[in-house]
């Protein structure tokens, strides 16, 4: 048994269908990610929120999120952990930091990710070759399990596999080698076109 990373296709889909994955993997497909959304659209329509968490009306937050071109952030990790009542860990690759939602609430079982600053992937107990044989979840209690994923996550570190959006000067699309000078224009060359792999150009 050892700590894996299930990748999750490099669309605006990720955080959706890494929670997908891990929640009910037993259903997953190409659908889960539309379905997800869905979810968290029910969730904002059915419920009443403090002044300030939704950065827009619900309304138009509903309406984005069930837009396939729009990526998923923090806030629907929160959504999702209410939901779901469990802890979400999200372990950023640059730092190691360990973002764990729900961490307040007294939740028995967490799911974790792996978040590179521009991508989400589901992080799992491999105990074999089977996807239907990976572990998704896991005690709070459970110190053991987030010291090796923090651990695991650490090799994508020094591997350099990370985007540092504070230290980025300019993207370049490796599908069609366009070459964009900040984060905005990048995002909207990858809604519109669907190319959603860019290195980044560090001065």
């Amino acid at each position: 048994m050892e700590p894996l990373r299930r990748f999750v296709d490099a669309d605006n889909s990720c955080l959706f269908s890494s929670i997908g994955y891990l929640i009910d993997s037993e259903q997953f497909n190409e659908t889960i990610k539309i379905q997800y959304r869905q979810i968290i659209a029910t969730y904002i329509q059915e419920n009443t929120f403090e002044e300030g968490l939704l950065p827009i009306s619900k309304e138009d937050y509903i309406t984005n999120i069930i837009n396939p071109l729009t990526w998923g952030s923090a806030i629907e990790l929160k959504f999702f952990s209410d939901i779901y009542k469990i802890q979400i860990a999200s372990i950023d690759v640059m730092t190691n930091r360990v973002d764990i939602f729900g961490e307040d609430k007294n939740y028995k079982n967490r799911i974790y990710l792996i978040y590179n600053g521009v991508h989400y992937d589901p992080l799992v107990f491999a105990t074999g070759d089977e996807v239907e044989e990976d572990i998704k979840m896991f005690s709070t209690n459970d110190t053991n399990a987030l010291i090796i994923f923090k651990n695991y996550v650490n090799i994508f570190k020094e591997a350099g596999d990370f985007v540092d959006l504070s230290n980025v000067n300019n993207f370049e699309c490796m599908q069609c080698m366009n070459i964009f000078e900040n984060q905005r224009d990048m995002y909207e060359h990858a809604e519109n076109y669907e190319h959603w792999d860019f290195k980044e150009l560090i001065e």
